[in-house]
């Protein structure tokens, strides 16, 4: 039997950082947004649902993107939204990677390769579901209508490939920084069961135009 209230989930990437724009992989290096970030948190920020329930990546660059996005509302920081870790590779850029034969090889199979002293592909998928798990349960029981989480490219991708309510791959999902997504489930207990949603669209980032 359905239920008479849905869900909805806003996904949130961070704003891009100066290492986004230098192409150097960060993962779980704690780095800002830069100023071109700001200016568009703010534009996404006049056209963003509501939310009764804000939960972020605790890394810098999500805590200050809720910040921005949410001002006068409380977060919640949850460590298992970060992105995945990239072990020695963080902090340098690609083309300085690029001569590693241990990186082209991870990006030739980035699902089976582990980044040097870092998180594999199929460590940082439980992560993620694990912590959507318990968020999503959480919400739940507390009668949460409205969520948002505030996180980076690959978790939102791996919440799209699971939630969205048409299948893609990984890859196939290009969450922007800046931006949401927003996912709604018309049946809150099939959100319960991790069902995927019943629609999904973008968080506009200028003002609908009526016809």
């Amino acid at each position: 039997m359905e239920s008479v209230t849905g869900v909805e989930l806003s996904l949130y990437r961070h704003g891009v950082t100066k290492e986004n724009l230098e192409k150097v992989y960060i993962g779980w290096t704690d780095v800002e947004v830069a100023e071109e970030g700001i200016e568009l948190l703010k534009r996404t920020k006049r056209f963003r649902p509501e939310a009764d329930r804000i939960i972020s990546s605790d890394l810098k660059r999500c805590v200050q993107s809720a910040d921005f996005l949410f001002p006068h509302d409380k977060k919640i920081y949850h460590k298992g939204l970060r992105e995945i870790h990239f072990g020695s590779w963080e902090g340098k850029k690609a083309d300085e990677l690029s001569k590693r034969e241990d990186f082209s090889m991870w990006l030739e199979n980035p699902q089976e390769m582990r980044p040097e002293n870092g998180e594999s592909f199929a460590e940082f998928s439980q992560r993620i579901e694990a912590a959507w798990d318990m968020i999503r349960e959480w919400c739940y029981q507390d009668g949460i209508e409205k969520i948002a989480v505030v996180s980076h490219g690959g978790p939102i991708r791996q919440l799209l490939t699971a939630l969205a309510p048409e299948k893609k791959s990984f890859w196939d999902w290009k969450p922007l920084h800046g931006q949401g997504m927003t996912l709604y489930w018309a049946d809150r207990e099939a959100f319960r069961r991790g069902e995927r949603c019943t629609s999904l669209s973008a968080v506009p980032i200028t003002e609908r135009s009526n016809g």
